[in-house]
């Protein structure tokens, strides 16, 4: 196999990461306001402060970067992973784009 992405996503030798999100409920409501308030205003530093300081509470409600750094991974080791297994292909003798792979079998038309 190929390599694949490793630096967030391990798949195929270990699961797909589970990310069991929130919503945002009346704990988290009032911190989430004051940061889109921050943002709308244009104060990017002072909100992103604000975020740092409670990241633990609002972990499990906001998706950040790196969340979707390893969805990006995972989806693309899934894929790689999906095309280096062997498929049964048809294909018509005049269509010019196969994606196929060594290994593949090949079935084409008369």
């Amino acid at each position: 196999m190929k390599i694949n992405e490793t630096e967030y996503s391990s798949f195929p030798t270990r699961k797909i990461a589970k990310h069991n999100f929130t919503d945002i409920n009346d704990d988290t409501a009032a911190i989430v306001n004051q940061i889109n308030a921050l943002l709308a205003q244009g104060q990017y530093s002072q909100a992103a402060q604000l975020l740092l300081a409670n990241k633990e509470v609002l972990s499990h409600s906001i998706v950040d970067a790196e969340t979707f750094r390893t969805w990006e991974d995972e989806i693309y080791n899934a894929q790689k992973y999906a095309k280096q297994v062997q498929q049964s292909i048809y294909f018509e003798e005049n269509e010019a784009d196969v994606d196929c792979l060594e290994g593949d079998v090949w079935l084409g038309g008369a």
